[in-house]
């Protein structure tokens, strides 16, 4: 009987968002916590949207849509020179690897005292609570107004692991892993532009 049940096999509990996966019943929980096909969220929709990496892209890029938040294409290993262009509110874009990886950047309104603006970088992938490893890392670049023809006011660089999120809506633009804060100084023209760019590696 043991022989019997340990052979025992489930579908995947993401069957519907992709996974055609039937595992063995000792390990369907194992595999859900890792299954590349969980689901990631919206929550500002009635109901709430559900649905794979995939489908949460065409959901909030979608013309006709809700959203309709922008997308660039980006090369892992180079440096993407990125402008936001939103001096009142928060500004997210979409970032789709060659792969058809998605990740976020989130670039808050700057309401705090200081008017800092918060820089957030995430990898949209489903399971985020419950698989938090880390599979890219990235380095940010904040580039402030040119002070004198040729001359950078200045530049600031971090690094880090890029968090996973499976709902980018609720991102907490005052901490993270790829993250920075843009002071007034750095932003351009009288519009408040931000200009940055952005490298992200795979973990081999």
């Amino acid at each position: 009987m043991d022989s019997v049940v340990s052979a025992y096999k489930v579908p995947c509990p993401y069957k519907q968002h992709g996974c055609a996966s039937s595992i063995v019943y000792h390990a369907a929980a194992d595999h859900k916590a890792k299954c590349a096909h969980a689901p990631c969220y919206c929550l500002e929709c009635t109901p709430p949207f559900e649905g794979s990496p995939a489908d949460l892209l065409r959901h909030l890029t979608a013309p006709s849509g809700k959203h309709s938040w922008p997308t660039e294409k980006i090369k892992y290993e180079s440096s993407h020179p990125l402008v936001v262009q939103a001096p009142s509110g928060d500004y997210r874009c979409l970032l789709v690897a060659e792969d058809g990886i998605v990740f976020l950047l989130a670039v808050g309104a700057g309401r705090g005292p200081a008017g800092r603006r918060p820089v957030n970088v995430v990898c949209v992938r489903g399971n985020a609570d419950a698989d938090t490893r880390p599979l890219y890392t990235g380095v940010l670049w904040v580039d402030g107004p040119l002070a004198a023809p040729g001359h950078l006011r200045g530049s600031v660089q971090v690094k880090g692991d890029v968090a996973n999120c499976s709902v980018p809506g609720e991102v907490d633009m005052e901490q993270g892993w790829l993250h920075a804060h843009v002071n007034p100084n750095m932003l351009h023209g009288e519009s408040g532009e931000v200009h940055l760019r952005l490298r992200i590696t795979k973990f081999p």
